[in-house]
């Protein structure tokens, strides 16, 4: 897999011709990337975050997403570290701000939901200790969309015009990564995944526009809130969990 990636990163980033930013399965403190990768491929619910594109980090030619500081223990009031990386965005980040914390809070939803237990926002707020452990010891990926970064917000025309003209190889990232779940945080995203599945394979759940199953290979797609929203966390978090409640009740559910 990490072979096959990198060939295509670097065949995309030469067609790009710009800083380029480097993602998929997030790695882990204490294990080395190949075990992670080992554990992502037999989970049985491998979920992927798609995202818009990262914030310009420095000048560099290129940012690996994999490796964020916050997956490994930081400790947020180092100065040295306060002036390597951009402070109010990795703090945003950190599992302390809103866009780890979202991203956290729904990947424990999806992968310890079932029929049994729907995990609602308030019980999952319970066990916030719980999650930051399973965040960092849980497989999952980022994928950002558009791979050169850009500033605090990527323009929606930006956004479909970098899919129309790259999106062969995002098609093909995610095929590579092959997750079964995949959480897109805007509806151009989830236009985009669901036009890699024939139509009249995509299963839709009634009155939830903002799923879709593909049953011959038993994905969910999903239309999520942005992990950045200025909506409250228990309403980025529904945005997904309500879908999927609705799916585990369904007659396709094999959860």
């Amino acid at each position: 897999m990490e072979k096959e990636l990198q060939e295509l990163f670097e065949e995309w980033k030469n067609k790009l011709g710009t800083c380029f930013t480097y993602d998929g399965i997030m790695y882990q403190n204490g294990k080395t990337n190949e075990q992670v990768v080992k554990e992502w491929m037999a989970s049985p619910k491998r979920v992927v975050f798609l995202l818009k594109d990262q914030h310009q980090f420095g000048d560099g030619e290129k940012w690996d997403e994999r490796i964020y500081l916050w997956l490994n223990d930081v400790d947020w009031e180092d100065i040295e570290k306060r002036k390597k990386w951009n402070v109010q965005a990795c703090a945003n980040r950190n599992i302390k701000g809103k866009f780890f914390k979202n991203i956290a809070y729904i990947l424990w939803g999806l992968v310890k939901a079932d029929r049994n237990n729907e995990w609602w926002y308030q019980e999952v707020k319970k066990h916030h200790e719980d999650v930051k452990t399973f965040f960092n010891t849980q497989p999952f990926a980022l994928v950002e969309c558009k791979k050169d970064p850009g500033g605090p917000i990527c323009n929606p025309s930006v956004l479909k015009c970098h899919l129309k003209t790259y999106g062969n190889f995002l098609m093909e990232e995610i095929r590579i990564l092959n997750p079964n779940m995949i959480v897109c945080t805007s509806d151009i995203i989830y236009k985009f995944v669901l036009e890699m599945y024939p139509e009249k394979e995509l299963v839709s759940i009634e009155n939830h526009n903002s799923i879709r199953f593909h049953p011959n290979t038993k994905t969910l797609i999903f239309c999520s809130y942005h992990p950045s929203n200025r909506k409250s966390p228990e309403m980025v978090y529904d945005g997904v969990m309500a879908h999927y409640r609705a799916f585990l009740k369904s007659e396709y559910s094999f959860l």
